[in-house]
């Protein structure tokens, strides 16, 4: 809390009073900066009152532009993308496709189990292990800049501070040399030679371009009061990116990493149970198939072993077969003797009947006359 000085008060200029100077954030204490500023307003050419004050807003300007330079150069790695990486790694970590299984029979999804071992495991995550700590570095060196970001808004907000008393030294300067050229303009009222004329010609203007520049001036101060609780915004957002950086490095990194660790003793547990399920499954599946084997092959030995060396069927076969060649061969001599015995009737008749005719033949030719 600023103390008010009685003494000080006194020497307040007759353009100013207390409330005026609270109001441009002064104090009876800046009375002798805002005297000796206002001598510098002595000079009442055009030239020297266009730039008046320039210097008091020039210290934000180039600092900001410094700040503006460092954020283009340094701060494109925006720290959303950081956190975005961060989680998008967190999605990319998947055991499921260690769950597929070979189609071969039996010993298939044991030869998979076997191949699924936590070696395995680790090295698919070494990767994205290596990810994590190249993430880390990211992390730790984007907190870094922000952690130099808040020191520079302290300076930032310092330097606006700074600038925004000294733009109120220099309006109530103005203020006390416009008070000051009013009583001079006022002291040639009346006047009508012609240096008179000229004075007042020089006052009116100057006081023209003093109030402007005055106004100005109280702009950019009341400016730079907007200014400073926006610096003090922004820092609480590069606070907060801080605070959040250090819970993704302190807590969320470790955590996954735990729980990583985790996931990896429970895939061993499961690859574990899923072999020793396989082994069970591959022995009962074996038994099963002996225990056909041996049904089959015993009940074959036993009915080989009681079958007769000629089937019964094989041999009534063979009796039929025997039986049947027998009677067709006796019906095909008997068939045979009986065409024989109608050939040789045959011949016969054919003999005599030739015979018959030969004689006939003879007995025809003797009658003939000789």
């Amino acid at each position: 809390m600023t103390t008010h000085n009685p003494e000080s008060t006194s020497l307040l200029p007759a353009a100013l009073d207390e409330k005026a100077l609270l109001d441009l954030g002064l104090t009876s204490a800046d009375i002798g900066k805002i005297q000796e500023t206002s001598r510098a307003l002595q000079d009442i050419t055009p030239g020297n009152l266009h730039g008046y004050g320039r210097e008091a807003a020039g210290k934000t300007s180039s600092f900001s532009t410094q700040l503006l330079d460092k954020v283009r150069n340094a701060d494109l790695d925006n720290s959303g993308e950081k956190l975005g990486e961060v989680v998008r790694i967190a999605r990319s970590l998947n055991l499921d496709s260690f769950g597929e299984r070979s189609k071969l029979p039996i010993l298939g999804p044991l030869i998979d189990k076997l191949k699924a071992t936590r070696d395995d495991l680790v090295q698919k995550y070494s990767s994205t292990n290596s990810q994590i700590d190249q993430l880390m570095r990211d992390v730790g060196q984007t907190q870094a800049t922000q952690q130099q970001r808040v020191r520079e808004y302290d300076q930032m907000h310092g330097i606006v501070l700074e600038e925004r008393h000294a733009l109120g030294i220099h309006v109530a300067a103005g203020r006390v040399r416009i008070a000051e050229l009013q009583q001079d303009l006022s002291a040639l009222a009346g006047q009508d030679d012609p240096q008179s004329r000229i004075q007042r010609a020089e006052l009116d203007t100057a006081l023209r371009l003093l109030d402007k520049r005055v106004s100005d001036l109280q702009v950019l101060q009341h400016a730079a009061d907007q200014t400073l609780p926006m610096i003090r915004l922004i820092q609480a957002n590069a606070i907060q990116l801080i605070e959040k950086f250090s819970a993704v490095r302190d807590i969320t990194i470790p955590m996954w990493r735990n729980q990583f660790a985790i996931q990896l003793s429970l895939a061993d547990q499961r690859n574990a149970v899923d072999l020793a399920n396989a082994i069970d499954d591959a022995s009962n599946e074996l038994m099963r198939k002996n225990a056909d084997l041996v049904h089959a092959t015993s009940v074959g030995t036993a009915k080989a072993n009681q079958r007769s060396v000629i089937d019964i069927e094989t041999l009534r076969h063979v009796h039929d077969k025997l039986i049947q060649t027998v009677e067709e061969v006796r019906e095909i001599h008997r068939e045979g003797m009986a065409k024989r015995q109608q050939i040789g009737g045959e011949l016969a008749q054919m003999r005599d009947e030739v015979q018959k005719r030969m004689s006939q033949t003879a007995s025809e030719a003797a009658l003939l006359p000789g």
